[in-house]
């Protein structure tokens, strides 16, 4: 507990509360999706790591809505400011990096 006894710090320390459980949420599941790309060679594995399912049946149109998916979870973790913009570019490169390679394999 906070030293001071004011209302407003008080209600302070319940926002940062808050806060940083959403934020530990946000950013846990950016580092499982990353953490599922670098330990993993195929998009269909990632997908199960991540509980993900997609109706596309092609390959094509499977790595581009998984592609859209991860790029979401990343964008999302940047708009509520857990992450700065520079590393969700970076993130973002590794992926893009990630679904290149992949091509060429």
């Amino acid at each position: 507990m906070p030293l001071k006894r004011h209302k407003s710090v008080l209600k302070r320390v319940r926002q940062n509360i808050k806060r940083r459980e959403r934020n530990r949420i946000v950013r846990g599941s950016m580092r499982a999706v990353l953490k599922a790309i670098r330990s993993s060679s195929d998009p269909g594995e990632v997908m199960q790591k991540l509980s993900w399912n997609f109706p596309a049946v092609d390959k094509e149109k499977l790595d581009m809505h998984l592609r859209s998916r991860i790029y979401s979870v990343i964008d999302k973790a940047h708009k509520k400011g857990v992450i700065h913009k520079n590393k969700a570019a970076r993130h973002k490169a590794q992926v893009s990096l990630w679904f290149k390679n992949l091509s060429k394999a």
